[in-house]
């Protein structure tokens, strides 16, 4: 093998061009293998939810027994760093992909009546209720648009929502609350939703939201935000013991929107439950970032 050294000016302009590619770097991070602004790093309240028109998620009933069976086995849990993928992985990851996250836990109890948008649309039974309410976020940190369209063309994806007055996408948000030992309670919840883009988390993406609850989807780069004080965004926790928890958040559980990774789809926190006070043990960094797939 023949070394050839660089010396002189050629020296100097080497290190000039590899002084320069490193400035070049800083403030990147390298997301499915393309070195992109981090999008955890933007403002995710560009759009307050609370003020947005449509900002609404709604749920179905508690999963039946054979809904628990087949999610027996939780996904993986989110990773707690980001290793650089392979040219493999790269190639695998251009697409959707769909990241969760939850935050602003707490509990409350509250009264329902019969003509209640939760009782109309059979999150709970009228009378009074424990509650654990948290927001919900679905990042589509891909690269591509997760696009379903008008619902009324997917009757097989779609259930009008009466209390809401428009369309929402069957089950596709799961809820699960496992106690210390791992074992599944009774708080379990298939959440359904209107699909749209909120706000922008990737300054790359594009600056104009696409899709809301009549065209439904998340674009790359956007985020949709369940908040905690919208109809159905609880588990009923009526009967649970004070003690140790951890709640399982899933998005996509159905596989409804095909995506090019599926490992980051689970988050999963530890919780304790004291009275009507609730208080999370888990970094809110560890479940609210995707690992890499």
């Amino acid at each position: 093998m023949e070394i050839k050294w660089i010396t002189g000016r050629k020296r100097a302009v080497a290190l000039v061009g590899v002084f320069f590619i490193v400035v070049a770097g800083v403030g990147m991070i390298t997301l499915g293998g393309v070195a992109v602004d981090d999008p955890f790093t933007v403002s995710d309240r560009g759009t307050d939810p609370s003020t947005t028109s449509g900002n609404e998620g709604t749920a179905d009933e508690e999963a039946t027994p054979s809904d628990e069976e087949n999610s027996s086995t939780p996904p993986p849990t989110t990773a707690e760093s980001d290793p650089d993928p392979s040219d493999d992985q790269v190639e695998d990851r251009q697409g959707v992909n769909f990241v969760p996250g939850v935050r602003n836990f707490n509990i409350s109890t509250e009264v329902f009546d019969e003509s209640s948008p939760d009782v109309e649309d059979g999150f709970v039974t009228p009378g009074e209720h424990r509650l654990l309410r948290f927001d919900m976020i679905i990042y589509n940190v891909g690269d591509a648009d997760a696009e379903l369209g008008r619902p009324e063309n997917r009757p097989d994806l779609f259930e009008y929502s009466e209390s809401h007055g428009h369309p929402h996408l069957k089950g596709f948000n799961n809820y699960i609350l496992l106690d210390e030992s791992g074992e599944r309670t009774g708080a379990v919840r298939k959440q359904t939703f209107c699909l749209r883009d909120l706000y922008q988390i990737r300054s790359t993406a594009s600056n104009s939201s696409q899709f809301d609850c009549e065209y439904q989807g998340i674009s790359a780069g956007w985020a949709d935000e369940y908040d905690a004080s919208l109809p159905g965004q609880y588990i009923v926790i009526d009967d649970l013991p004070d003690g140790e928890y951890t709640l399982q958040a899933t998005t996509n559980a159905a596989g409804t929107v095909e995506e090019t990774c599926e490992s980051d789809n689970t988050v999963r926190v530890d919780l304790s439950i004291n009275n009507d006070t609730v208080t999370t043990h888990t970094p809110q960094s560890h479940y609210e970032r995707p690992s890499a797939c």
